[in-house]
This record gives C-alpha cells, structure tokens and sequence, in this order.
C-alpha cells in the first residue's frame, strides 16, 4: 500500500504556489500604485508650476513653450488688458452683497500678428479701486517684497485669466491693504477697478457695486 499521501513533500507543493501566486500580485499592486503615484504628481508639479510662472516667478509659458530669444518682446500697442470684477472662478459679476467680497483679476490678450513675449509677474501687476477721481485702494501699498518677475510667450489673440485675489473691501494706505484697514463705503457705493501688468494698462475700468 502506498504512503504517498503522508510524504512531506506533498502537504509543502500547494503552499509553496500560493506565496507564488501571492507575491506576484503584490509585485503588480505595487508596480500600478507608482504608476498612479507618479501620474498625480506630475499633474500637480504642472500646475504648481504654471500659477508659480503667472504670479511668483522664473520663466513659465503656455503648453510649455518658454520664452527665449527668438520671440520679440511684446510692443504695447500688442497687448489688451481687461480687468475683471467676480468670483473666485473669474466669473463677472456687477454687484455683491454684504459680507461678500469681489475677487480681482484680469484678462491678458495678444492682438498682434506674432508670438511675443511679456512679464506677467507679481511684481509689475498693480490693481486699483477709485470712486469718482479718489482712489480707495492699489495693491501698490501691499506688501511687494516677495513678489518677482514672470515671462510668458502670447500667442496672437488667445487670451488667457489670471488667477483671481479676493479684495477685503477696505481702502488702502501707506500702512498697508489688508483686511485691518479701514472699511470702504457700502450701501450701494459704485467702484471702478483698473489694472496695470508690466507697463500696460487697461483702457477700461470694470465697474461694480458694493451692497
């Protein structure tokens, strides 16, 4: 009579395919969870980067083209810059509410014929708020120091939004435009914003209300 079913050797061949099976599909857990790791966090270092090059920094371009060269300053007769007055999504909007604040921002267009290049950087963009002939409040009493340099090639009549701040509702001076400073006029009090980005400024001012 055989005793091969109490030999060792057979009770060890279905474990040792099991730690097979086991460590292989942890070997393609692993191997997909860097893959989707890698995928996130080139998709976040893209768009860290992109509001870095508008706003804080270094030369950043659209599509990734940075600006060299070959590309000719942009004349300023080249460049529309159009304020914008809305929400936190760039949205327009005319009036608002009490306790709710208007975020600023602009649009930026290239009307010429050519790819050209400009500074879009903090540390030329200037926003003011007048009513009448007073101005209420510049983003030129804020605190500036960190604020840099920024270039980007426009291509010809591709617009493109800044990133949108929100305004505290408060007039500014030389000690400063933050949320501390005296409050501005509600009420129905009508403002007008206007913005300058690397030496140009906006023809026209975006009007709104303050309930």
């Amino acid at each position: 009579m055989s005793n091969s079913r109490h030999d060792p050797r057979n009770r060890q061949r279905p474990v040792a395919r099991s730690k097979s099976v086991y460590l292989r599909r942890r070997i393609i857990a692993l191997v997909v969870l860097a893959a989707l790791v890698a995928l996130v966090g080139g998709l976040v270092a893209a768009a860290v980067s992109f509001v870095q090059g508008i706003f804080g920094g270094g030369s950043a371009a659209p599509g990734g083209s940075n600006a060299n060269g070959t590309v000719a300053a942009c004349a300023a007769e080249s460049i529309l810059l159009e304020p914008i007055v809305g929400d936190a999504n760039a949205n327009p909007q005319a009036s608002f509410d009490t306790g709710i604040n208007p975020f600023f921002g602009y649009r930026i267009t290239n009307v010429g014929a050519k790819d050209c290049t400009f500074d879009v950087g903090g540390k030329g963009t200037f926003f003011t708020v007048t009513s009448g002939s007073e101005t209420i409040w510049t983003s030129e009493n804020c605190d500036r120091t960190a604020l840099t340099s920024a270039v980007l090639t426009l291509k010809p009549n591709e617009p493109i939004k800044s990133p949108m701040s929100d305004w505290y509702r408060v007039k500014s001076s030389s000690t400063g435009c933050g949320a501390e400073q005296a409050p501005v006029t509600a009420g129905g009090a009508s403002y007008h914003l206007s913005v300058e980005v690397g030496g140009a400024v906006s023809k026209e001012t975006s009007q709104f209300i303050l309930n």
